[in-house]
This record gives structure tokens, C-alpha cells and sequence, in this order.
């Protein structure tokens, strides 16, 4: 076995405008970019999960994360709100951590940036996104979008030099998943008339 996405992209499907961002914008740039600097490049987005039949979603996503080489986190407010966001950053620094290599999360901002947990602002974050965060796909005929593929170019020669010295896969990464969400404990029936 050996790792199988160069990049898993991580938002918050509820956040407003990112899930849109990513799919029109983010995932297709940031791949041919990739490919640009490195010749091939498989970057997992949550989509693929429809495309594998039988295997629970959250078996696929854990397994995904695991097979990956680096997150690219889009980060919004809602983004240390996601139970499945929060695990999947915390096990890539567990696994900075295990593998004693710093440098396995690219923490792209979409927007906020103020309300970020302090060990997540002291990391270097890609700010510049802030300002093509548009997720219209008619944006690609604006005038800014020049502007926009070339963040992204700078980001994907980061992400390819970084590549090249990511350590080798190992069948025990850690896979962390968020807590089962909890359910009320039985009480007694309220008593009507007593």
C-alpha cells in the first residue's frame, strides 16, 4: 500500500459559499496547477465519495485522509464548527507529530480568519484567497480571476515542493473521526396531574 491523493481538500460543506468555491473554482484550479508543476496529480474532494459503492462514507473519507499526503484545508467561520473538519485537521497533526515532519497542512482562508483557533493562526495561512473567494462560476470571465489562477499557481509550487519530502505512507497513520454525537439519557416520563 502507498499513499494514493497527493492533496485531500477539507471544508465545511454548510459554510456558506465555500462548498460551491471549491467545486467551480478551488478544486479544478488547484488541479491543473498541481499537475503543471508536478505532471500528475490526484487531489481527493469529498465527491468521490458517490463514486464507490458499498463502503460507508465515513470508512471512505477516514481511509481517503489516511492515503493522503497533504490537507488543504479551506477555512471559513464554520470550519472549527465541523466535527468531520475538526478531525480531519487534528489527525494530520497527529501525524506531523508521529512522523516528525512539520508542513502537511496548506491552510487555505476563504474568509474570517479572526475566530481561528490560536494554534491554527500561528501556522502560515494562504490569506491572499480572501480576495477571489467569489464562487460564481461566471467569475471566471472577470477580470480579477487572472489573479486568482495565479495565487493558485503559487500555492500549487508550495504544495509540489512540499511533496517531494513528505515521508513515506505508513499503514498506521492516524484516522481520527468525531465523536459519536450524543444521545440524551433516558429520563423519566414528566408526570401530568400528580
Amino acid at each position: 500500500m502507498d499513499y494514493e491523493f497527493d492533496v485531500f481538500v477539507s471544508y465545511s460543506r454548510s459554510a456558506g459559499h465555500v462548498s460551491a468555491w471549491v467545486r467551480n473554482h478551488f478544486y479544478p484550479a488547484l488541479k491543473g496547477c498541481l499537475e503543471d508543476e508536478t505532471g500528475k496529480a490526484e487531489i481527493f474532494l469529498d465527491q468521490q465519495l458517490d463514486e464507490r459503492f458499498g463502503v460507508p462514507w465515513p470508512d471512505q473519507l477516514a481511509t481517503s485522509l489516511g492515503r493522503s499526503r497533504l490537507l488543504v484545508p479551506v477555512l471559513s467561520a464554520p470550519y472549527f464548527r465541523s466535527p468531520w473538519c475538526t478531525a480531519e485537521w487534528a489527525t494530520m497533526e497527529e501525524r506531523e507529530e508521529q512522523a516528525q515532519a512539520e508542513g502537511l497542512i496548506f491552510p487555505v482562508v476563504f474568509a474570517d480568519g479572526t475566530s481561528f483557533p490560536e494554534p491554527v493562526r500561528r501556522r502560515q495561512l494562504h490569506q491572499e484567497f480572501k480576495n477571489y473567494n467569489v464562487p460564481y462560476p461566471k467569475y471566471q470571465e472577470s477580470e480579477a480571476y487572472p489573479y486568482f489562477h495565479q495565487e493558485v499557481q503559487r500555492l500549487a509550487q508550495l504544495i509540489a515542493t512540499r511533496l517531494a519530502e513528505v515521508p513515506d505512507w505508513c499503514a498506521d497513520w492516524p484516522a481520527l473521526r468525531p465523536p459519536p454525537a450524543a444521545t440524551p439519557a433516558p429520563g423519566r416520563l414528566p408526570r401530568f396531574g400528580a
